[in-house]
């Protein structure tokens, strides 16, 4: 879900403090993003999808979060061609994998503390 040995060298570089601020930041935004995304896939508003699957996608990667940043990226590549096939699949389950590594990155930080 998560590469805690990315983690843990962003922690060794930066703090756990910071890195940890990083974090809550990122469950923010993502979350807020993950929003606009449902709505624009809702709309199928491809301009949009493609936007913000591209932001989730690198937040997420900073993040350590691969698996969350690669169904972001199929999203994105995806609208980019304006192919819904492969969206409708990834869609179903974005929003679980969201909060599964959110999870991972709490289990993950409670663990530095």
């Amino acid at each position: 879900m998560i590469d805690k040995a990315y983690l843990d060298s962003l922690t060794e570089l930066l703090g756990k403090n910071t890195v940890n601020q990083i974090r809550l930041e990122y469950v923010q935004d993502s979350t807020l993003k993950l929003e606009q995304l449902l709505k624009a896939w809702e709309e199928r508003d491809f301009e949009t999808l493609k936007q913000v699957s591209h932001s989730l996608k690198s937040a997420s990667l900073n993040m350590a979060a691969k698996q969350f940043a690669q169904q972001c990226e199929i999203i994105e590549k995806s609208a980019g061609k304006g192919d819904e096939t492969p969206i409708k699949t990834t869609i179903k389950s974005v929003s679980d994998v969201h909060k599964e590594t959110l999870m991972a990155l709490s289990g993950y930080f409670s663990m530095l503390k």
